[in-house]
């Protein structure tokens, strides 16, 4: 009966993640601006810090193929953050065009993945535009004038983010919040960068625009790139009461 699952065929699929997801096919544009440290300490959950260069980030992508899901979109925004002494992102915003995505970010990564109406990537000679549209809101919009070739890269830290579900109410934490650490692995071909400007709408469903956008440092954009997203690791067990005031970039709040 498929409803329930042999032993057998769960260890087949731990055997098929073992290594975690993987995306391919994927087309991205991805901006790099400062932000202001204050903001980010009204956002992060302890014992999570701001981290010692204020670069924050977002993108809008399309994963073309995928090993766990039909091809999806999705955008994201992070800031700068650390833990112990090791510097990465924490993910403010992470919406997706599909619910298996939505369903394998959250309850096994703990993204705080919200389903979008529309998410795109468009390039046009060398412009490029990446939106997201959520509750009928641009909350994600990403534009550039494409230029030059990054030829060296430096390598991107991991992320921190935090396990979680809803208590029974919808207003509490139901279980232990987990901090969990995650880091992706990127191959990419050709980098292409440039300037532009990035905007996050007003919307009270996603308050991204909170999040102050000092100076645009660079847009990037890049097309056939591979993801391997292994299995994230418990880093520590958190507070729910203390979590509580941060578990509502996972839902929408509509008192």
């Amino acid at each position: 009966m498929k409803l329930t699952r042999t032993k057998e065929e769960i260890e087949e699929r731990a055997k098929k993640y073992y290594e975690g997801y993987v995306l391919s096919n994927v087309k991205m544009i991805v901006a790099m601006f400062t932000t202001e440290e204050e903001a980010i300490r009204q956002v992060i959950p302890p014992p999570l810090e701001p981290g010692p260069i204020l670069m924050a980030s977002a993108y809008v992508a399309e994963f073309h193929e995928s090993s766990f899901c039909p091809p999806y979109n999705e955008a994201a925004v992070f800031i700068p953050v650390q833990y112990k002494g090791e510097v990465g992102s924490y993910c403010l915003s992470m919406p997706v065009d599909n619910d298996m995505a939505m369903i394998g970010g959250r309850e096994i990564y703990g993204y705080p993945k919200k389903i979008a109406e529309s998410i795109s990537v468009e390039k046009t000679g060398k412009t490029a535009k990446g939106i997201c549209i959520r509750r009928g809101v641009p909350i994600v919009e990403i534009k550039a004038e494409l230029g030059d070739i990054m030829e060296e890269r430096s390598p991107s830290g991991p992320h921190f983010l935090v396990k979680s579900i809803a208590d029974e109410r919808g207003i509490g934490v139901g279980m232990k919040p987990l901090l969990m650490r995650q880091q992706n692995r990127v191959e990419l071909d050709t980098l292409e960068i440039g300037d532009g400007t990035v905007k996050f709408g007003k919307s009270k469903y996603d308050p991204l625009h909170q999040i102050p956008i000092v100076d645009v440092m660079l847009i990037s954009y890049t097309e056939g790139a591979t993801i391997t997203m292994p299995p994230s690791e418990i880093v520590k067990e958190l507070d729910p009461d203390e979590y509580a005031p941060y578990q509502f970039i996972k839902y929408d709040w509509d008192p």
